[in-house]
């Protein structure tokens, strides 16, 4: 016959471990840490950090352990280590598990770290450009070709081509442009950078198989502009969308393009220029008429604001992608 003491305590242990089994979502585990949702099925698909506990009818859900290694890798990376190696040491690492007591409505939840949060006490969210940028410099003053293209596809996953760029890419590529200009130093970090963020724009702007635009926007710079960054920045904008453009890269002769256009019928034709000295409105004449009539853009600030009569200027990048979403049908 059971002792009726020990029955308890078997009840109690009962309990205990179906409240490990059963595990947490990833929304309360998201709660809890202060990570995106997106973030962690990132971390899961890409690294294996992921949930562990298997309910029967229901998603995977994360045990005590899982968490534990969650957290541990959100502080390895708060402190700058990659995201690829912090996630291998919160995998080999032993941890001690989680506290998964259930939340309840009375209990003060868990505050999630904000960027103003971070501002105050000197401490930097997560997924924040602070700490975005600050993983992308480590990675580029090492070199570490493969570190920025993992921190940017990262980011780009979790939040987008707009947000990167406008947060992220563009503070880093300006402040490497003035550290240059300042010191003569930094050239091969912004060079490794540039060629990161091209390839990964240009790898996202090629996934499109079936866009919905039956005629691509084309992209291509003024005929002595260099800077060719912006325009796989836009195609990958599109991409998003899923709309399909070409790039015809650096230093675009106007005869070129002006053959280039013919040939493909664009619903919008976008030309970059970076600076005043390669703003040539010239390019303009040599794109005949076509029918339908494709949107003409002159995008960046190299252009003023004394554009032929029928071409329109860009002011930022949402606004651009809109545009050129619009006169592709979107």
């Amino acid at each position: 016959m059971q002792d009726p003491e020990s029955g308890e305590r078997m009840s109690d242990m009962s309990q205990s471990a179906s409240k490990v089994e059963i595990g947490l979502t990833v929304a309360a585990v998201a709660r809890r840490i202060g990570i995106a949702p997106a973030t962690l099925r990132t971390w899961d698909r890409r690294y294996g950090l992921g949930p562990s506990v298997h309910v029967a009818g229901s998603h995977r859900r994360y045990s005590a352990i899982d968490v534990a290694r969650i957290d541990l890798m959100r502080k390895l990376m708060l402190n700058g280590v990659l995201p690829s190696e912090a996630a291998k040491t919160a995998l080999a690492q032993d941890v001690i598990p989680a506290n998964l007591a259930p939340e309840t409505t009375t209990a003060p939840a868990l505050h999630v770290v904000t960027d103003a949060d971070a501002e105050v006490n000197n401490v930097i969210a997560l997924d924040s450009p602070k700490a975005i940028i600050r993983s992308l410099n480590r990675a580029a003053s090492t070199l570490d070709a493969s570190g920025c293209d993992q921190i940017i596809s990262n980011s780009l996953e979790s939040h987008g081509v707009v947000w990167t760029w406008e947060n992220v890419l563009i503070p880093v590529l300006v402040a490497l442009g003035e550290k240059w200009e300042q010191t003569g130093e930094g050239v091969e970090q912004e060079h490794l950078i540039a060629e990161s963020i091209t390839g990964l724009f240009r790898n996202r702007a090629n996934a499109i198989t079936e866009p919905e635009n039956a005629r691509p926007v084309l992209l291509a710079c003024a005929p002595h502009e260099l800077h060719t960054i912006p325009m796989f920045a836009i195609a990958a904008g599109l991409a998003e969308q899923n709309i399909a453009s070409r790039i015809l890269g650096a230093r675009m002769p106007a005869d070129a393009l002006a053959a280039a256009a013919k040939k493909i019928g664009p619903s919008a034709i976008v030309v970059w220029s970076q600076s005043q000295g390669t703003a040539d409105l010239t390019i303009w004449d040599a794109v005949e008429p076509m029918r339908p009539a494709p949107l003409l853009m002159s995008a960046g600030p190299g252009w003023q604001s004394d554009l032929p009569e029928g071409v329109v200027k860009s002011h930022d990048f949402t606004s651009t992608l809109i545009a050129l979403a619009a006169a592709s049908g979107r």
